[in-house]
């Protein structure tokens, strides 16, 4: 391997190292890391909920049309 080529990986691998550090020591912790968290997850549950309603209802407009046809 070329050493120039070494020398730059190395360099690239120290700065995304130190940017990983530096994003983590900026995350959040305890209390508001709990609150981000259960934010997001009733989010993604009432996104579920609501795709789950739609398919119900879906479902039965098509169990009807089929009863209208026969």
């Amino acid at each position: 391997m070329d050493p120039i080529e070494l020398l730059v990986n190395l360099i690239v691998q120290g700065y995304a190292v130190i940017l990983a550090f530096m994003a983590g020591w900026a995350l959040p912790r305890g209390n508001n890391l709990r609150m981000i968290q259960l934010w997001l997850l009733r989010k993604v549950h009432n996104f579920l909920a609501q795709e789950d309603e739609r398919i119900q209802d879906k479902i039965e407009q098509k169990k009807a049309q089929i009863k209208k046809t026969r």
